[in-house]
């Protein structure tokens, strides 16, 4: 079998067969770009895509550990947060006792300090009413011995002795 030089020569026009020498070039021409693209076009494109591919898998798995983290941060804050209140009710507890302790030993404290006091004016004017008694019975016998002088000075009338004896009580009334 012979080859027609005419066939792989581009651009030949031959007898309505197919040309061989196009073909092969459009093929070589073909594969020459299809390597050419994907050394220089869909290598990096490729490689820009799994980096992001890659990262947006990494931003879900970041999210979703986040998520994670934020849940268990919420439940401690909320453990926390009770574990808080509870202190704060115990120490409230413990304040409101020992408030009404405090007020318990004030209150027995001023009760004995009251009684102290009334018991010590009760002796106080215990005191003052047996001095006013032994004053009333000095100023008695006082006045019994003057009226006793007098009468023994002189001779009354009743009525005269009636008046003496009101006005020396008047005199040891003013005193």
């Amino acid at each position: 079998m012979a080859v027609d030089q005419n066939v792989l020569v581009l651009g030949a026009t031959g007898g309505g067969g197919v040309e061989w020498g196009t073909v092969i070039f459009t093929f070589i021409t073909f594969v020459v770009l299809l390597a050419l693209l994907k050394k220089y076009a869909w290598g990096p494109l490729k490689s820009i895509m799994d980096d992001r591919a890659h990262a947006i898998n990494k931003d879900i798995d970041d999210a979703h550990e986040a998520k994670v983290n934020a849940k268990k941060l919420e439940e401690e804050n909320k453990d926390l947060l009770r574990k808080t209140q509870e202190e704060v009710q115990t120490i409230l507890d413990d304040a409101k006792h020992q408030a009404k302790v405090q007020q318990e030993q004030i209150i027995s404290d001023a009760n004995v300090k009251a009684n102290g006091l009334v018991q010590s004016a009760q002796a106080e004017i215990q005191q003052e009413k047996q001095k006013a008694i032994s004053d009333i019975n000095e100023r008695v016998s006082e006045l019994s011995v003057l009226i006793a002088s007098k009468v023994i000075n002189k001779e009354i009338s009743e009525k005269e002795q009636k008046d003496l004896v009101d006005k020396y009580i008047k005199e040891a009334g003013d005193k």
